[in-house]
């Protein structure tokens, strides 16, 4: 059974995220080799929405390459996640200027193994999507994902820019263990974006972005005399039926759109000694399961998002040495989940045709999630580059999630506090640099955790001790977070750098186990290394 989820510069910041819900804002700059090291810094749109924040980059023109090799071992990890991965990465990509044109674009080629993985074989659905279809065997599975980005901002004005970016992102998951997943899904992001400035410090920006979804999964049996059940699920361990040993296999496809829109508001005076941005961001969105394929149509359920989502930054220049830079942010995401009551019908007048007659339709499932942000972190400069930094960032997040069955309603409820510090150095070694972070964190409940399921089924078909209470425990857990990073760069030829880069995160389980006892005393490690050019 798999069920619903719930996931250059002389000196680079190394953000372990000690939860979703700590991660820090400086997110394009943990790596060395990446352009945001130096950007990110001195561009307060940098992580914008809006395609025109490549206008204000300090680098327009680099280019980057990068060959990447990541694995992960351990227990303590979501039920639907695997034991040990072992991740091969290829990226190239870059900036460039061309007049009053600024482009960006990458490829990027992902090829993961995953081992001892059971419950959701879907790719890129929405995390809080409960409408999955799945099976309980445990399994080896090998992911493929391709994704390209194209982006471009034009200053047709002083005053005016206009930005416009294009996305594709394709991924392939498959196993070969009886019932087998065959999972093919695509991604296409569309952005639009224009840029105006009011006046000299004043300037304001409108965005518009259309993602489409496309999935579908295939399962089969090679074996019939095995008769592995995959189970059609509707949430919070509830789900509408199993297969039988005269079902070989089974199909699902999946179609979605998310809308969004945002606004942003920039201060930038002359002096940019006080900057501010502020970004508003609305989206809405749907994923619709439908199954069978050409063979007959069962509605597998209709999910709805919508999403606000607020971010300020503030940098402060205090000196040509010293600059702060205080970041607040706060989200609400609400999920609806609509289930389709069907009855199975036969067609005895045209060839005995399977077909799905719709009785009603119901709302089954309600979610809500709040989170708040705070970071702050200092930098101080040498030649106008990062040459030491410290931050802190805390988050608070709040999750409730309704279910309603035959028996009625049923709930979860928990609040998350995270506390994340890190801090990195720059030193000089050789003809090269050396730079190293550490970081450290905790995640802790706050108030008493309120558990609810949606079935009391018992046996080879109770879903909510195989993955329920476990998923649960996992989520709304203590962990501490442990990291680090070091990466080496030197020059090659003219302006181009060859570097190498190794970080490690660590997540410790520091809890007592009430909700499922396997978890206690696990931990789970993901490390990085990689070569990397920058020309």
């Amino acid at each position: 059974m798999k069920s619903s989820k719930k996931h250059y510069g002389t000196l680079c910041a190394l953000l372990f995220a000690v939860s979703a819900y700590g991660q820090s804002t400086f997110v394009n700059s943990q790596n060395k080799w990446h352009e945001g090291c130096v950007n990110e810094q001195y561009n307060i749109r940098y992580n914008s929405i809006n395609p025109t924040r490549l206008s204000y980059n300090k680098m327009r023109t680099v280019g980057m390459a990068l060959f990447s090799y990541r694995y992960g071992r351990g227990d303590y990890h979501a039920v639907d996640a695997p034991k040990q991965t072992n991740d091969l990465n290829v990226y190239i990509g870059g900036l460039q200027q061309l007049g009053k044109a600024n482009l960006s674009g990458y490829l990027k080629y992902n090829n993961t193994k995953s081992k001892d993985i059971q419950w959701n074989p879907t790719l890129y659905l929405n995390e809080n999507n409960p409408f999955v279809l799945c099976d309980s065997v445990m399994n080896d599975a090998t992911t493929e994902a391709f994704q390209m980005e194209a982006t471009l901002s034009y200053d047709f004005t002083e005053r005016i820019k206009g930005g416009l970016s294009l996305g594709l992102k394709v991924g392939s998951l498959s196993d070969q263990t009886d019932p087998r997943p065959k999972t093919n899904t695509s991604v296409f992001p569309i952005t639009a974006g224009v840029d105006y400035h009011i006046n000299k410090p004043w300037s304001v920006g409108l965005t518009a972005q259309i993602r489409l979804l496309s999935s579908n999964i295939s399962y089969s049996v090679v074996n019939p005399l095995n008769n592995h059940r995959y189970f059609v699920m509707k949430g919070m361990g509830d789900y509408y039926g199993t297969s039988t040993s005269a079902e070989y296999n089974y199909k699902r496809d999946y179609k979605g759109n998310t809308f969004t829109g945002a606004l942003q508001a920039v201060y930038q005076p002359e002096d940019e000694k006080l900057q501010n941005f502020i970004e508003v961001a609305v989206s809405k969105g749907n994923e619709k399961a439908t199954d069978g394929g050409s063979s007959y149509v069962f509605k597998g359920g209709d999910y709805y998002q919508t999403e606000i989502k607020a971010t300020d930054r503030l940098i402060w220049n205090q000196s040509e040495r010293l600059r702060h830079n205080i970041i607040l942010s706060g989200q609400i995401q609400k999920g609806d989940a609509d289930w389709y009551d069907q009855k199975r019908m036969t067609d005895t007048e045209h060839g005995n045709i399977i077909y799905y007659e719709i009785l009603s339709k119901t709302r089954v499932q309600k979610s809500q999630s709040m989170t708040a942000s705070a970071e702050y972190r200092i930098d101080l400069l040498k030649d106008g580059e990062t040459d030491f930094y410290a931050g802190v960032n805390a988050a608070l997040n709040r999750n409730e999630l309704k279910h309603y069955s035959d028996d009625g309603l049923h709930k979860q409820e928990w609040n998350l506090l995270s506390l994340n510090v890190t801090a990195g150095k720059t030193f000089n070694l050789g003809k090269g640099q050396l730079a190293a972070s550490v970081n450290g964190g905790y995640v802790m409940p706050l108030q008493d955790r309120k558990f609810g399921t949606g079935t009391n089924v018992t046996g080879e078909t109770d879903v909510t001790s195989a993955y329920v209470l476990p998923q649960f425990e996992y989520e709304t857990s203590k962990r501490i977070a442990l990291g680090g990073m070091i990466d080496y760069s030197l020059p090659v030829v003219n302006k181009v750098k060859a570097g190498i880069y190794a970080k490690v995160k660590s997540l410790i389980y520091n809890d007592d186990a009430e909700y499922y006892q396997p978890l206690k005393s696990t931990t789970y490690t993901l490390a990085d290394m990689g070569l990397y050019l920058n020309f």
